[in-house]
């Protein structure tokens, strides 16, 4: 299986495990983040233009870094700015990102969206962790 066939399969599994309406893995390199592959519902778009800069964004920073996941909704008073502008631009409400490692690498991040602002919840976050590597 090519690497693309597999991302994508992966995105649609990730997708459906964290009930998200879309869903984003984008390769890091250096500071840019550039989405390589996605899975949306019906009524769901992404429309990435270009890559983004990690410095631009610190909760996806902390993610990266840490190997933690986060999440916020634009419902959240402390939802940080750059992040929740991102989701309004798009036509989401909430979003949860997860580390994605490589043969024990950070390799990427992975981005869930609901176009709802319900939270994605740790239980669920949990769950999606095994599919957010390939070992």
């Amino acid at each position: 299986m090519r690497l693309g066939d597999a991302l994508h399969a992966r995105a649609q599994s990730l997708r459906t495990r964290l009930d998200a309406d879309a869903l984003a893995i984008s390769r890091v390199v250096g500071d840019v983040l550039i989405v390589v592959a996605s899975d949306v519902t019906e009524g769901a778009s992404l429309q990435f233009g270009q890559g983004f800069l990690v410095s631009d964004y610190p909760v996806t920073k902390r993610v990266l870094e840490t190997g933690e996941p986060a999440g916020l909704t634009l419902a959240d008073s402390d939802a940080d700015e750059a992040e929740a502008r991102v989701l309004r631009e798009l036509g989401f409400a909430a979003l949860a990102m997860l580390p994605f490692d490589v043969g024990g690498e950070r390799w990427g991040l992975v981005e869930a969206y609901r176009l709802e602002p319900r939270p994605f919840d740790a239980p669920v976050l949990a769950s999606a962790a095994a599919l957010a590597r390939i070992d």
